[in-house]
Protein backbone atom coordinates (compact mmCIF):
# COMPACT_ATOMS: atom_id res chain seq x y z
CA UNK A 1 0.00 0.00 0.00
CA UNK A 2 1.38 3.35 -0.98
CA UNK A 3 0.65 6.91 0.01
CA UNK A 4 -2.13 7.00 -2.60
CA UNK A 5 -4.16 4.52 -0.52
CA UNK A 6 -6.80 5.97 1.75
CA UNK A 7 -9.94 4.74 3.49
CA UNK A 8 -13.52 5.76 4.16
CA UNK A 9 -15.32 4.26 7.11
CA UNK A 10 -19.08 4.76 7.37
CA UNK A 11 -20.47 4.03 10.82
CA UNK A 12 -23.89 2.62 11.66
CA UNK A 13 -25.48 6.06 11.34
CA UNK A 14 -23.73 6.77 7.99
CA UNK A 15 -21.29 9.30 9.44
CA UNK A 16 -18.08 9.09 7.40
CA UNK A 17 -14.48 9.04 8.57
CA UNK A 18 -11.79 9.65 5.93
CA UNK A 19 -8.40 8.22 6.84
CA UNK A 20 -5.32 9.33 4.93
CA UNK A 21 -1.67 8.83 5.79
CA UNK A 22 -1.59 12.12 7.69
CA UNK A 23 -5.16 12.98 8.72
CA UNK A 24 -8.53 11.79 9.92
CA UNK A 25 -11.60 13.71 8.84
CA UNK A 26 -15.07 13.26 10.30
CA UNK A 27 -18.00 14.06 8.01
CA UNK A 28 -21.21 13.80 10.02
CA UNK A 29 -24.70 13.14 8.71
CA UNK A 30 -26.83 16.28 8.60
CA UNK A 31 -30.51 16.12 9.56
CA UNK A 32 -31.64 16.57 5.96
CA UNK A 33 -29.54 13.51 4.98
CA UNK A 34 -30.78 11.26 7.79
CA UNK A 35 -33.54 8.68 7.41
CA UNK A 36 -35.54 10.40 10.17
CA UNK A 37 -34.88 13.93 9.01
CA UNK A 38 -33.76 14.80 12.55
CA UNK A 39 -30.53 12.93 13.29
CA UNK A 40 -27.34 14.95 13.26
CA UNK A 41 -23.92 13.35 13.55
CA UNK A 42 -22.56 16.51 15.12
CA UNK A 43 -19.80 18.82 14.01
CA UNK A 44 -17.33 18.06 11.19
CA UNK A 45 -13.75 17.76 12.33
CA UNK A 46 -10.32 17.08 10.85
CA UNK A 47 -7.23 16.16 12.85
CA UNK A 48 -3.62 15.47 11.92
CA UNK A 49 -2.33 11.94 12.46
CA UNK A 50 1.12 10.69 13.22
CA UNK A 51 2.45 7.86 11.04
CA UNK A 52 2.01 5.52 14.02
CA UNK A 53 -1.66 6.49 14.47
CA UNK A 54 -2.30 5.96 10.77
CA UNK A 55 -0.63 2.54 10.80
CA UNK A 56 -2.70 1.50 13.82
CA UNK A 57 -6.05 2.37 12.22
CA UNK A 58 -4.99 0.96 8.85
CA UNK A 59 -4.06 -2.31 10.56
CA UNK A 60 -7.51 -2.49 12.19
CA UNK A 61 -9.19 -1.92 8.81
CA UNK A 62 -7.01 -4.46 7.05
CA UNK A 63 -7.55 -7.03 9.80
CA UNK A 64 -11.33 -6.60 9.64
CA UNK A 65 -11.19 -7.08 5.87
CA UNK A 66 -9.70 -10.57 6.37
CA UNK A 67 -12.36 -11.74 8.87
CA UNK A 68 -15.01 -12.98 6.45
CA UNK A 69 -17.26 -14.26 9.26
CA UNK A 70 -18.04 -10.65 10.27
CA UNK A 71 -18.86 -9.48 6.72
CA UNK A 72 -22.36 -8.93 5.38
CA UNK A 73 -23.46 -9.03 1.73
CA UNK A 74 -25.75 -5.99 2.11
CA UNK A 75 -25.76 -2.88 4.30
CA UNK A 76 -28.17 -2.81 7.24
CA UNK A 77 -28.68 -0.24 9.97
CA UNK A 78 -25.86 -0.11 12.52
CA UNK A 79 -23.45 -1.97 10.21
CA UNK A 80 -20.15 -0.36 9.26
CA UNK A 81 -18.53 -0.06 5.84
CA UNK A 82 -14.80 0.09 5.14
CA UNK A 83 -13.99 1.36 1.66
CA UNK A 84 -10.40 1.23 0.45
CA UNK A 85 -9.28 3.54 -2.36
CA UNK A 86 -5.98 2.65 -3.99
CA UNK A 87 -5.16 4.41 -7.24
CA UNK A 88 -8.17 3.79 -9.46
CA UNK A 89 -9.28 0.74 -7.46
CA UNK A 90 -12.03 0.84 -4.85
CA UNK A 91 -13.39 -1.99 -2.72
CA UNK A 92 -15.77 -2.12 0.21
CA UNK A 93 -16.70 -4.57 2.93
CA UNK A 94 -19.65 -4.36 5.29
CA UNK A 95 -19.09 -5.24 8.95
CA UNK A 96 -21.75 -6.90 11.08
CA UNK A 97 -23.32 -4.65 13.72
CA UNK A 98 -21.84 -5.23 17.16
CA UNK A 99 -18.87 -7.24 15.91
CA UNK A 100 -15.74 -6.84 18.00
CA UNK A 101 -13.86 -5.28 15.09
CA UNK A 102 -16.59 -2.74 14.33
CA UNK A 103 -16.81 -1.69 17.98
CA UNK A 104 -13.03 -1.30 18.26
CA UNK A 105 -12.71 0.63 14.99
CA UNK A 106 -15.39 3.11 16.03
CA UNK A 107 -13.89 3.48 19.49
CA UNK A 108 -10.44 4.23 18.09
CA UNK A 109 -11.71 6.67 15.45
CA UNK A 110 -13.66 8.64 18.05
CA UNK A 111 -10.64 8.67 20.36
CA UNK A 112 -8.42 10.11 17.63
CA UNK A 113 -10.91 12.93 17.04
CA UNK A 114 -10.95 14.00 20.72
Amino acid sequence: MDNQTYYHYADGSANVYVLTSDSLEYIPVRPEESSTGFYSGGVPKKVALTPRQFRHVRAMFESAKTKHDIHLPDRIKTSGVITTFSGTEKNSIILKPGSEQLVEIEKQLKKLLE
